[in-house]
Parts: structure tokens; C-alpha cells; sequence
């Protein structure tokens, strides 16, 4: 006859798992050591500003004849490379179709619009961009 083996419970050598601490709670005023002053507590009457957008404000801007060219006049972008050029309708495209990193085209192209010509460099390569006039959209 041969000895029957036996299963027996080990006891867990991992530790127990730790409390849960508490969340975190922004402070309330009543947590000061005092309550700060209200325009109620000089007599004055609560401020309540009304709730306005700017659209009248961008809607009368239109009206400037300078303002508005500015808006609706369009830049194209041409990019050469490696001695081949390339155009393209705006600096975000250029950046996609370039496989250049897409989140520095927006600081890139404020320079390149000041400018009107810069260079941008990325993994040791040179890229240099040029504005170009593109048709007014009415």
C-alpha cells in the first residue's frame, strides 16, 4: 500500500492589501479660520453681470473693410525637400502628407506667416516653406 497524499490549505504569503486612503476634498470657506467679507456685509447689493457673448462684437468687426480681407484672404504653402517641391493648401496638410510631427504646425505656421518664408527642422533634415497666394474664398 502507498502513502495517500494529502491537499492542505496553504497559508497566503502575500500581504494584505493596504486601506483605501481618503479622497481628497477641496477646502470650503467655512474651513478658514474666517469667512471673507461679501459685498452683503457693506451694504452693497450682490453683483450679478449678465451673461453676454462677443458674437455683436465679431459680427460689427466684418464691417472693416481691412479686418475683413485679412480674414478671407488664403495662404498655400510650398515646401521643398530633398530638391523636389511640393504645394500644398495649408502648413497642416504640408505637416500630414511631410510626416513631420503634427502638434508644432500651429507655432510653426504663426513664424511662417510673420516671415512669409522659414525653415523647419526635424530629425536633421531641413524643410524649407514659403507662402503662396491662394484664391480668396467670397
Amino acid at each position: 500500500m502507498t502513502a495517500r497524499k494529502t491537499i492542505t490549505a496553504k497559508k497566503s504569503t502575500k500581504a494584505a492589501a493596504p486601506a483605501v486612503a481618503a479622497a481628497f476634498r477641496f477646502p470650503k470657506r467655512s474651513d478658514f479660520f474666517f469667512d471673507f467679507p461679501r459685498r452683503t456685509d457693506f451694504g452693497l447689493p450682490a453683483l450679478k453681470l449678465p451673461k453676454l457673448g462677443n458674437s455683436a462684437g465679431v459680427a460689427k468687426s466684418w464691417a472693416n473693410e481691412k479686418v475683413r480681407a485679412a480674414r478671407i484672404q488664403k495662404h498655400g504653402v510650398r515646401v521643398t525637400f530633398d530638391g523636389q517641391t511640393t504645394e500644398h493648401r495649408s502648413v497642416a496638410e504640408a505637416f500630414r502628407a511631410l510626416r513631420l510631427p503634427f502638434e508644432k504646425h500651429i507655432k510653426f505656421r504663426l513664424g511662417l506667416k510673420a516671415a512669409g518664408q522659414s525653415v523647419f527642422e526635424s530629425g536633421g533634415k531641413m524643410y524649407a516653406f514659403a507662402l503662396v497666394q491662394a484664391a480668396a474664398a467670397e
